[in-house]
């Protein structure tokens, strides 16, 4: 961050515009067509030519949205611009895509996708597609996971060096944990539960014993009434298995989703939360981001709530401004934008600033689209059919 952008966060901490304007921020928005109702965003070299390409789960597959759902890959050109998609087939007949996730699960040094798979009365999947390395993949294996299943996150769980799945099943309160085999296919689901309605979910080591852990966002919580939702933190042995969650944490409403980062600086990973109705129960006022700081043995404190836009989703966390600190970027479905909460390097972050996107965005994914070392920013709007792609100015 240049000395003119310090000097400004030190004498005007409480103005949004010349942080926004002068110390970072994005340029408009560039917009690609990403197919029928985008629900997830993933970033990956997916052709290996070293430029960050985008991969879509389309939930609908075509513009009727009566086909299968479908992956659209747009591979990057280096500058920040993309592509045309490209299509592949995400899952089984008549089967959604609604959540995808990027990892090399049979070790080639080839990006694959994992995309999770609904369908009405029927058991959820979770299907692999494993990637050529040149932007295009083989037809997607599916494997059983739980009823209704929302999201997957990937990490090695049994220190094998073999990527393992994650996915959370929002009707029976559970997450299904796949260990890989190593070849680009998976064991039987083993599941273990969490609270009522996971929505989001997280993945990395919170008590520093090099294991990793789950850290899940649930949107009601334990509460049969989901007057509040909570987060669910389950620590792994380091074996493929997980202990049983040893409590939740109180949340906003409807919390959706989570991610991990040191936002206090102390050595211990924080989580952040995005929660859809805020502090609201009527859900008709600003959602809200949730801060919970770490203590270092897989505990957290209590919540912390920052206002962001009217029904937030989805949530990211980079250092969008060169601080050295971790920001949240957050979408917000309902009034159509994505909140930037920079933050202040002591667990608290500041107000949001907002940038418009797309009709009701769905998912946000950061990263460095065009090698200037600026973080991103790349949204999925499900109704504009499109994603888009915001340039960090980058000072």
């Amino acid at each position: 961050m240049s000395p003119l952008c310090r000097w400004l966060m030190v004498i005007t901490p409480l103005l949004v515009l010349p942080d926004s304007a002068l110390c970072g921020g994005f340029r408009p928005p560039v917009s690609y067509i990403a197919g029928s109702e985008p629900q997830s965003v993933v970033l990956g070299d997916f052709n290996g030519d070293g430029r960050q390409d985008i991969a879509v789960a389309d939930g609908c597959g075509d513009f009727k949205c009566t086909t299968t759902g479908v992956v659209s890959v747009l591979l990057g050109r280096g500058d920040g611009t993309f592509g045309p998609r490209h299509q592949f087939v995400a899952g089984p007949e008549d089967s959604t895509a609604d959540y995808i996730a990027a990892a090399d699960f049979n070790g080639d040094g080839a990006l694959d996708v994992a995309v999770v798979n609904t369908k009405i009365n029927v058991f959820g999947k979770v299907s692999v597609l494993l990637g050529n390395g040149d932007g295009s993949f083989q037809p997607p294996v599916s494997y059983d996971t739980g009823p209704v299943p929302v999201a997957v996150a990937t990490g090695d769980f049994n220190g094998d060096r073999h990527i393992d799945m994650a996915v959370i099943n929002t009707s029976t309160g559970d997450v299904s944990i796949l260990l890989g085999k190593g070849d680009g296919t998976f064991k039987a689901a083993v599941n273990y539960l969490t609270e009522s309605s996971p929505q989001g979910i997280t993945v990395a080591d919170f008590n520093h014993d090099s294991k990793l852990d789950l850290a899940i966002a649930n949107e009601c919580g334990n509460d049969p009434l989901c007057r509040a939702g909570s987060v669910s933190v389950l620590l792994g042995n380091g074996d493929g298995t997980f202990q049983a969650d040893s409590g939740f944490l109180t949340l906003g409403i409807f919390p959706v989703a989570v991610a991990a980062g040191d936002f206090n600086h102390d050595g211990n990973l924080d989580l952040a939360a995005a929660n859809a109705c805020g502090t609201d129960p009527t859900c008709t006022t600003t959602g809200s981001v949730s801060v919970l700081l770490g203590n270092g043995d897989g505990t957290f404190q209590t919540a912390m709530n920052f206002n962001a836009g009217v029904d937030t989703v989805r949530l990211t966390v980079a250092d969008f401004n060169g601080d050295h600190r971790p920001d949240v970027a957050a979408v917000n479905y309902q009034s159509g934008d994505v909140t930037l909460l920079l933050g202040n390097g002591d667990g608290t972050l500041r107000p949001a600033i907002s940038f418009p996107v797309g009709i009701n965005p769905r998912s946000v994914v950061a990263g460095d689209l065009n090698k200037d070392h600026g973080q991103d920013m790349v949204v999925a709007n499900q109704l504009s059919n499109s994603v888009s792609v915001f340039l960090n100015r980058a000072p």
